[in-house]
């Protein structure tokens, strides 16, 4: 079935078209909430929640599927922070003026961690909000700017958040490095 397809039997409320509508944005949306959220169980109802509103009309179906995959994308993202914001009730302002650069071999020392599986597990050990600023980062590929609006911060902030997370990223890999 096809995308235009897909799309104008949601619109008809089609059982099957709404059903290949979710399966065709679900993996997505999961490995989007899952990576932030950290938990399967909670990252799956979030995208039923999430796939939910374009079905029931709570947000306009949009033609192309690139734009309806951004924009679930979005929402996805702001619902597992806003899960997470509940869950963790952490979101204190942080400090900000500390700016540690990384010295040459960082990028190596990164690499031969993610090798040998064991940057994975190094994120998910991070603080909540070096990990979610990390992964919306370098996984979502998300600007320090629209990190910066989702989370309501400064992006001053967001980028310092950043690269205290990669400086203990890489303080933790120097430390199994010598061990």
């Amino acid at each position: 079935m096809s995308y235009d397809e897909i799309i104008k039997g949601c619109r008809n409320r089609d059982r099957s078209a709404q059903t290949a509508f979710y399966n065709l944005f679900a993996q997505t949306m999961f490995s989007t909430a899952c990576r932030l959220i950290g938990d399967e169980y909670e990252a799956e109802d979030i995208v039923q929640e999430v796939l939910l509103l374009p079905l029931t009309g709570k947000i306009q179906m949009l033609d192309r599927q690139a734009d309806m995959e951004r924009r679930l994308r979005r929402i996805t993202i702001n619902e597992t922070i806003d899960r997470l914001r509940k869950q963790k009730n952490r979101w204190d302002c942080w400090e900000e003026g500390i700016d540690i650069t990384a010295d040459e071999g960082t990028d190596d020392m990164l690499i031969d961690a993610e090798r040998n599986g064991n940057l994975r597990q190094a994120i998910d050990s991070l603080p909540e909000k070096y990990k979610t600023v990390l992964l919306l980062s370098v996984v979502e590929d998300l600007s320090s700017d629209d990190i910066a609006s989702l989370l309501h911060a400064k992006p001053s902030t967001i980028r310092t958040q950043l690269t205290r997370a990669k400086q203990k990223l890489i303080t933790c890999f120097r430390y199994e490095k010598h061990k």
